[in-house]
């Protein structure tokens, strides 16, 4: 039970129909008080018939102060005069409404009909001078009657274009931000120094509006400027009555965008490359391992071939993502399975607990993190399984009290009891410098249980920003 209903039912003797029709109409309340630059009350006759009762209530969004009257104050038809003549006469009402001793503001009332044709609320328009446009409140008093659902309503900024279109799409008003805009889109219309009555259906925009009778949205590109047309129909007996248009000038933001994509492309491209070059490295110490006569040697060759194809595989991920911030689970659930299908000896089993948590980080820092877990991931696979027929891998991140946790877990062999820090391989020692140094993180390396655990422990704040 919403607030409106709550209101009229304790205040006034409207019918839940009428309620729900002013439901509805709550829904337009906020774009229609933006466009026509008007606080809007929708009032109803109490349950006293010589009392007004405020039941809904807007102000522009980019107003500054409160609204004259709140929702549930009370008045005398005497005090509301214009709101009462129009509950008696059905009809538009306009005058003005004194606020203040000396204060008077414009006022223009419509009525609000039922589906039997009786007025049962009225919707006043109430300026914060003595002037209004007339043709602003009707088109919103036109829209409050044919309401789309809330999410529908564009944002309307005060530096945003607006232009309303009649019913065959000529300009019936134009804000002074459009009148420049739209002067760009057609300069023809430049030296007449006028728009009103000037058509737009040579717009796509508007011609698809007016054939889909559907609100529309795209770009209008004219020389180097790009404009951001919204526009939404209204309508009236199944067919369009009057269109309102807003217009931005976005050049700047879609220069920026195209300025961003290139860089992402080049970004993918680099990663792309490097990950190629490393094959070839690879694929070069593969030939010499096998070339290689010393058994230490070939095992030597063939740890860095997985070393540097591990880095491969972490700019082949790169390469595939886009923007500043990659999803570190989306980038563990890649980095596990290529190790698993490249380097696995006995079957594997991976889990990974909470992997459809999203963790943004950024794409620089995801790269030594990366390089760590990969090594970590490796040591698992190759040292933890070895000798096994089969083997449980858990590879978790998750984000707890302003650190992120990865951790990665093998049910093979265990660490031996005299294991020492000062022992680390030339891989873990990989791992603790660009733990440590690079991300200002903790590695730890311990059994846990019947299960060897390594535990990378970042803050938050570095994995989010680029320094």
């Amino acid at each position: 039970m919403n607030q409106l209903y709550s209101l009229a039912r304790e205040m006034t003797n409207l019918t839940d129909v009428q309620i729900r029709i002013l439901d509805h109409m709550e829904a337009a309340l906020q774009f229609a008080a933006d466009i026509s630059k008007n606080q809007i009350y929708i009032c109803a006759k109490g349950k006293n018939e010589s009392v007004e009762i405020v039941l809904l209530a807007a102000k522009p969004s980019y107003s500054m102060g409160n609204t004259f009257f709140d929702r549930g104050d009370a008045y005398l038809d005497e005090e509301f005069t214009l709101v009462e003549n129009v509950f008696s006469t059905g009809s538009k009402v306009v005058g003005r409404k004194e606020l203040d001793l000396g204060r008077l503001v414009a006022l223009t009332a419509y009525p609000v009909f039922d589906n039997a044709g009786i007025p049962f609320a009225v919707a006043a328009f109430l300026s914060n001078s003595q002037s209004q446009q007339q043709v602003l409140t009707d088109t919103a008093y036109m829209m409050l009657q044919v309401p789309m659902e809330e999410g529908a309503y564009h944002y309307l900024r005060p530096q945003d274009g607006m232009v309303i279109l009649d019913s065959v799409g000529r300009i019936m008003y134009a804000n002074d931000m459009a009148d420049d805009l739209y002067f760009v889109l057609d300069k023809e219309t430049v030296e007449r120094k006028e728009i009103i009555g000037h058509s737009m259906v040579h717009l796509p925009l508007v011609d698809k509006i007016m054939e889909t009778k559907k609100p529309a949205y795209g770009d209008e590109v004219s020389g180097n400027m790009i404009l951001s047309a919204w526009g939404m129909p209204i309508l009236s007996g199944g067919r369009v009555s009057r269109t309102i248009l807003l217009l931005s000038d976005v050049t700047a933001i879609r220069e920026k965008e195209r300025q961003i994509m290139v860089k992402d492309s080049v970004i993918r491209e680099i990663h792309h490359r490097v990950k190629n070059s490393l094959n070839t490295i690879a694929g070069i110490l593969r030939m010499q391992a096998r070339r290689a006569k010393d058994t230490d040697t070939k095992e030597a060759l063939r740890v860095a071939v997985n070393r540097i194809l591990g880095i491969s595989q972490i700019h082949d991920v790169l390469a595939s993502q886009s923007g500043d911030h990659v999803n570190w689970n989306v980038f563990l659930d890649k980095i596990c399975r290529l190790s698993i299908d490249s380097l696995a000896v006995c079957p594997i089993k991976l889990v990974r607990p909470n992997n459809e948590m999203k963790l943004l980080i950024n794409s620089e820092k995801a790269v030594p993190l990366a390089i760590a877990t990969s090594e970590l991931i490796h040591n698992s696979i190759a040292h933890g399984f070895k000798g096994m027929e089969d083997g449980v891998l858990i590879v978790s991140a998750s984000v707890e009290n302003g650190m992120l946790h990865t951790r990665v877990k093998n049910n093979g062999h265990i660490l031996d009891t005299h294991f020492s820090t000062k022992s680390f391989d030339l891989g873990l020692q990989i791992v603790r410098t660009l733990v440590e140094i690079e991300l200002n993180g903790s590695f730890i390396l311990k059994n846990k249980g019947d299960m060897a655990e390594a535990h990378i422990r970042i803050p938050l704040s570095i994995m989010e920003n680029k320094r």
